[in-house]
């Protein structure tokens, strides 16, 4: 049997920063999932420079996702952040996309991604915002299995 603990991509994490990675006795966490993926494709903002590296179009990498929650918190915005998060995610490697965005308190919003990508597991990524802080947390994180 394989180690787990080798394969797969340098899991991230998003705080104040920006996207971190975890290292564990110098190892970094990693993650054979699509949260790196997700995170990559949401919080890409428009006019990202690495874009002049691809030639095809469909290759490109920009989201709305960051700009629709700078706005004041709305039920219009709230639709906004989910038809960004929608649009983002638009790949056939997903499958079906579903996005619940909500205001549960003040100035927090989340949004719950569930992906049912063809062929694998259903994946269920809960993305926040509290303030200008981000946090993302997907249901088998990659930290369980160091």
């Amino acid at each position: 049997m394989t180690d787990l603990n080798y394969q797969g991509d340098p899991r991230m994490t998003l705080d104040e920063n920006g996207a971190n990675l975890v290292y564990r006795g110098g190892q970094p966490l990693m993650d054979r999932g699509l949260e790196n993926v997700v995170l990559i494709l949401l919080f890409t903002k428009k006019g990202w420079a690495g874009n002049a590296l691809f030639k095809n179009p469909d290759q490109k990498i920009e989201s709305d996702f960051v700009a629709a929650h700078e706005q004041p918190i709305t039920l219009s915005a709230l639709n906004e952040i989910r038809d960004a998060a929608e649009k983002a995610l638009n790949r056939p490697v997903f499958g079906t996309v579903t996005v619940i965005t909500t205001n549960p308190r003040s100035n927090v919003i989340s949004s719950i991604i569930t992906i049912e990508p063809p062929g694998r597991d259903i994946q269920t990524l809960i993305v926040s915002r509290n303030g200008l802080n981000w946090i993302s947390q997907i249901i088998d994180p990659a930290y369980r299995k160091i």
